[in-house]
């Protein structure tokens, strides 16, 4: 079977729950196949993944393939665990009829609700849409 590819994952990596959750996952990764990248290292990523550029990292995580192909939030986690062959029961729950309708959904409460569920940073709190900030602004 052949090693499945990398894949770049950028984070927020100012929120102790986004950290906790991808240090995880690294320790389920014994090959190395998901590299991780702090979105604000802002000039590493822009060079990097052009791709990228606008994108809502204050909302969730992107994982960019060797291809150039991106992943967003809900997508982007499951493309992760598809390529990391400790994780593949996980992916049951992902392949559910209705998963893909149900999982975005459930993402995008996470990333609103993640200073409760243990990241108790202030950089950690997401913008309101009265704040006057644009997503992935810097």
């Amino acid at each position: 079977m052949p090693a499945p590819e990398s894949i770049s994952v950028i984070y927020d990596g100012d929120c102790r729950f986004c950290t906790r959750a991808l240090r995880a996952i690294q320790r389920l990764d014994p090959r190395g196949i998901v590299q991780l990248y702090d979105s604000h290292a802002s000039e590493l990523v822009a060079d990097r993944f052009p791709m990228l550029a606008g994108a809502d990292f204050d909302q969730a995580m992107f994982a960019v393939t060797t291809q150039g192909t991106v992943f967003r939030g809900y997508f982007a986690f499951k493309e992760i665990l598809r390529r990391l062959p400790l994780t593949w029961p996980l992916l049951l729950f992902f392949y559910i009829p209705g998963a893909d309708a149900v999982g975005p959904r459930v993402y995008a409460w996470v990333a609103r609700n993640r200073r409760r569920l243990g990241c108790t940073t202030e950089t950690c709190d997401l913008p309101t849409p009265r704040s006057g900030r644009t997503p992935g602004a810097q």
